[in-house]
C-alpha cells in the first residue's frame, strides 16, 4: 500500500505518540485525590488514560472521579495491590504505571520518562522524586542510583528509587503476573526485585524530580512500618540473595551520592521546627 505524504505524516504522527495508562488505587481519598487527577490530566506531549481503582469509598472520592470523567471501578477492599491489579487489567497502552492517591506528577514527567525508554530501549525507567508535608510543603528530594546499584540495594532490602517515579512496559508487568497480592504492603518491592532478577532492563532519567510524594502521618509506611519490614524480610528470604564486598561498596557508593539530599533533609526539617 502507497500513503500520500499527508497520509505518512498522519501516520508518523501517531506511531510517535507518547501514551501511558495510570491506575489510582483510592479508599477514602477526596482530600488529596483532586491534586493527583489533576496533575495526571494536565501532562504535556502524552496522552494519560487513568483508571481509579476504588475498594469503597464515602467520602466523595468517587464524586470527584465523575465530575473530572474518570474512569471508575469497584475492587473489594483488603489489598491495594489487588486493586492495580485490577486496573491494570484494563491497560492496552505500552506503558503503564500507578500512583498513590495522595501522590503527583509534574506536567512533562511521563514525556521525559517515555522518550527516555525510547531512546534507551529499557523495559523500567525512574527518576528522581520529590517530598512533601501533608499539606504540599516541600521538604527535601531523594537521589536516585544508578542502575547498577539496584541489585545490591534490593538484596540489603533498600528500594533505593521512588514508585511514584517510575514506568515499566505493560508487557513486563504481563510477563511477571502483576503484583503479588501475597504482600499488602510490600509488593511493589518484590515486582521490582522479580525484575531485577529476571534481567529486565532498567534506565535512570537524569535531571528534575518527575514526582512528588506526600508525606502523612497515616500513611502505610508509617502506620503499618512493622509489618512492611517484615514482608520485605520474608521476600528477600524467598529470592535468596547472598551480599557480596561489591554490592557493600556499591551501596556504599550511593549513600555517599545520596548524602548531599540527607544534609538538606536534616537542615530543612530543623529550620521547619525551628
Amino acid at each position: 500500500m502507497v500513503l500520500l505524504a499527508s497520509e505518512r505524516e498522519v501516520a508518523h504522527s501517531m506511531d510517535d505518540r507518547l501514551m501511558i495508562s495510570v491506575a489510582v488505587p483510592t479508599l477514602n481519598s477526596a482530600k488529596t485525590l483532586e491534586w493527583t487527577l489533576l496533575s495526571l490530566r494536565q501532562q504535556v506531549d502524552c496522552e494519560v488514560r487513568i483508571v481509579v481503582a476504588d475498594s469503597g469509598s464515602t467520602d466523595g472520592t468517587l464524586d470527584i472521579c465523575h465530575r473530572l470523567g474518570i474512569k471508575t471501578m469497584y475492587v473489594e477492599p483488603g489489598n491495594m495491590y489487588r486493586a492495580i491489579n485490577v486496573a491494570m487489567s484494563q491497560f492496552n497502552t505500552e506503558w503503564c504505571t500507578y500512583l498513590n492517591s495522595d501522590d503527583w506528577v509534574y506536567t512533562n514527567s511521563y514525556a521525559r520518562l517515555i522518550r527516555q525508554a525510547k531512546e534507551s530501549h529499557a523495559d523500567i525507567v525512574y527518576g528522581a522524586c520529590d517530598y512533601t508535608d501533608v499539606h504540599g510543603r516541600f521538604l527535601h528530594s531523594s537521589t536516585a542510583p544508578r542502575p547498577e546499584q539496584l541489585p545490591s540495594l534490593f538484596k540489603v532490602g533498600l528500594f533505593g528509587f521512588a514508585q511514584q517515579a517510575t514506568i515499566f512496559r505493560r508487557q513486563v508487568y504481563t510477563e511477571l503476573s502483576g503484583f503479588n497480592e501475597q504482600y499488602r504492603f510490600s509488593a511493589d518491592y518484590d515486582y521490582f526485585f522479580r525484575a531485577i532478577l529476571n534481567d529486565y532492563s532498567f534506565v535512570r532519567l537524569a535531571g528534575p524530580s518527575v514526582s512528588c510524594f506526600r508525606l502523612h502521618e497515616t500513611q502505610l509506611t508509617n502506620t503499618m512500618s512493622e509489618d512492611m519490614t517484615q514482608e520485605i524480610k520474608q521476600i528477600r528470604g524467598e529470592f535468596a540473595q547472598a551480599t557480596s564486598p561489591k554490592d557493600l561498596g556499591l551501596i556504599a557508593k550511593w549513600r555517599v551520592r545520596a548524602l548531599p539530599h540527607q544534609l538538606v533533609r536534616h537542615v530543612r526539617n530543623s529550620l521547619l521546627r525551628s
